[in-house]
C-alpha cells in the first residue's frame, strides 16, 4: 500500500467518524474563540454562538443536536487550550 492510499484510507475513517457537519460546528467553534485574542468578548462568542443556532435548531426544525452541540464547545475548549499553553491568555 502507498503512502497515498494510506492517506485515503485514514480520509474515510474521519469522514465516518467526524462528519463534515461536524467539523463545521468545530471550526467555528474555535475560529471564534481565537478571534479574542483581538477583542476580549468573542472568547466566549464560539460557545455563544453554538447555543444560539442549536436554540434555532429547536425553533425552526424542532429538534436538538447534541453532537454538534459538544462539538462546538470542543472546538471553543480546545481554542482556549491554545490560547492558554501560548501565554495569551491567564
Amino acid at each position: 500500500m502507498t503512502l497515498f492510499q494510506e492517506y485515503q484510507k485514514a480520509a474515510i475513517l474521519v469522514m465516518r467518524i467526524f462528519r463534515r457537519d461536524l467539523q463545521l460546528h468545530f471550526f467555528w467553534g474555535f475560529t471564534l474563540t481565537l478571534l479574542g485574542v483581538y477583542w476580549f468578548p468573542l472568547y466566549g462568542a464560539g460557545i455563544t454562538i453554538t447555543v444560539i443556532k442549536e436554540f434555532l435548531d429547536v425553533w425552526s426544525k424542532g429538534s436538538w443536536s447534541w453532537g454538534d452541540f459538544w462539538w462546538g464547545v470542543v472546538g471553543s475548549a480546545t481554542a482556549l487550550l491554545f490560547l492558554y499553553t501560548r501565554g495569551c491568555i491567564g
